[in-house]
Formats: C-alpha cells, structure tokens, sequence
C-alpha cells in the first residue's frame, strides 16, 4: 500500500471522510456539530451512545414559596472514544426555531464501551410544554460580563 492510500485509509476511518464514503462500519457521529434527535430515540453525538428509552420527566421542586416545574432528562450513555472521557453537552428544546428550555448533560469519566447513567437537570428552566425540535450541542457558556 502506498503511503497516500494508507493516508486515505486513515483519514476515512477517523471520520474525516466517513460521512462521504460510508467505509468504516458503524454510524457513530464523532462530529461535535448540532443533531437532532427524537425524545426516547438512541442516537451518538461526539463519540457517545445515548441508548433507546431516554426520558424527559417533569420534577416539582420549591423555589421559596412557589412550586417551579423543570425538565429533566435520564438515559444511559456510552463512551465509544478509545480517550477515558466525561460526557458534557446541551440539549436544547425549541419551538419554531426558538429556544424554549436548555438542559445541560453530564456524565463522570468512562473508558472506551463503559456505560453510565445521563443526568440533564434543567435547574433554570421551566418544563416545556411544547416543542418541535431538540437539539444536542456542544456545552455553551455565557462568557458576557455581568
């Protein structure tokens, strides 16, 4: 093999080309670019594997004397990364192109195949009522200055 085809090899096989050529087997997304997805629906994002049958549940919790309803998102996810890594992302409920509740995704350190439980607790937003996209993202953080 010369020196160029095992280059494209490598590259397609990494992902740089998979998504043209189709060559390497699975379709795990190692993009960290915006999906969506479908509440409940398996899907990968940046090398993770959220399983089939997550939730989106709504908590009751106080904030001094008013009840407040907010979102929060329980799956199992894996690391199909060969990097030990944690899992930190956004999912980010919309209607009509506009945000209407942000959650934000974590999981602790995984070696490569290892499961955990994904916890999205949407602490600052309210339950959405309606929505007709969700999106998952790369963690977004507010850097303005208050």
């Amino acid at each position: 093999m010369t020196r160029a085809a095992r280059a494209l090899a490598a590259l397609t096989c990494t992902g740089l080309l998979a998504g043209l050529l189709g060559a390497c087997g699975d379709d795990l997304n190692t993009d960290t670019s915006p999906v969506e997805v479908e509440v409940g629906e398996a899907f990968s994002w940046n090398s993770f594997a959220v399983e089939e049958g997550w939730e989106l549940n709504p908590v009751e919790r106080s904030a001094g004397a008013d009840e407040v309803t907010t979102p929060e998102v329980k799956g199992t996810i894996t690391n199909r990364s060969e990097e030990e890594r944690a899992a930190i992302f956004e999912m980010v409920f919309s209607a009509d192109g506009s945000p209407v509740a942000t959650l934000s995704c974590s999981a602790a350190k995984m070696v490569e195949d290892q499961s955990q439980q994904l916890v999205c607790p949407g602490l600052s937003a309210t339950m959405p009522e309606d929505y007709d996209a969700v999106v998952v993202q790369e963690l977004r953080r507010d850097t303005t200055p208050s």
